[in-house]
């Protein structure tokens, strides 16, 4: 079937605007088959809305991205915060360890693998 140079355009400035959500939908829509769509885009020079997807959002929904995006900050703070405590006190144990004349590695070994819990435990770096 034929269709109008006015209807072809009509169908890509409605994917363009949003009204469809894909390109399935507007083919669905108007009883045509998806590859005309996909080639009046090429011809028509729309092929910049082929593979875009529309979300629709709810107030709610967008609430709740929010506040899983401020979560998402947090964690990634409070793991920032964790990783540099893990590394000040492998500093500290490294310098503890020298200070006692003996290696991370020997104080692991004499611990089953594992340093101490605290360097003042009477263990750390005998």
């Amino acid at each position: 079937m034929r269709y109008s140079e006015a209807f072809k355009l009509k169908v890509m400035e409605e994917l363009r605007d949003a009204k469809w959500k894909s390109v399935q939908e507007a083919a669905k829509a108007y009883g045509i088959s998806e590859m005309s769509v996909y080639n009046w885009m090429h011809k028509l020079g729309f092929e910049h809305l082929k593979g875009r997807l529309v979300y629709v959002k709810t107030r709610t929904e967008l609430d709740r991205i929010k506040e899983l995006e401020a979560e998402n900050l947090r964690l990634k703070q409070s793991l920032a915060d964790e990783v540099l405590d893990n590394r000040l006190n492998q500093a500290f144990l490294r310098i503890a360890c020298r200070r006692a004349g003996t290696t991370v590695e020997d104080l692991k070994k004499k611990n089953g693998g594992m340093p101490p819990t605290t360097p003042t435990s009477g263990m750390a770096c005998q």
